[in-house]
């Protein structure tokens, strides 16, 4: 996959307050103040600004962090969990995401959501 269509296929994903505030970064990467012994170079294309947040954050995992992938809950951070699966079920996952051309993720939330439905 290109960077241009990862960025479209990412941004696609966001809120819109995490499109906005993905939109702040941004605009605050392509104007920010430079230190004068800072070393610039011009940059095009949706990646232009990530060298500056790289440079004011300090490493390109400082930007992986700080940005990070987008909530899940409506407000704040999404939990995670982590599970196991046996070998034939993490398949047969794997298929039906391939087939439904969804993340296996999603799957496992949807799937949670019904049977937490049912419970109730």
């Amino acid at each position: 996959m290109s960077t241009k269509k990862a960025m479209e296929s990412n941004e696609a994903e966001l809120s819109p307050q995490e499109q906005e505030h993905y939109e702040e970064l941004a605009a605050w990467a392509e104007t920010a103040d430079i230190a004068p012994n800072a070393r610039i170079t011009k940059a095009e294309g949706p990646e232009a600004g990530r060298s500056l947040l790289e440079a004011a954050l300090g490493s390109p995992e400082a930007v992986r962090r700080a940005v990070g992938k987008p909530s899940l809950s409506k407000e704040g951070i999404s939990p995670t969990r982590s599970i196991r699966l046996p070998k034939e079920l993490d398949a047969q996952l794997v298929a039906r995401s391939e087939s439904e051309h969804r993340k296996p993720s999603e799957i496992v939330r949807d799937a949670l959501r019904e049977y937490l439905g049912r419970a109730s």
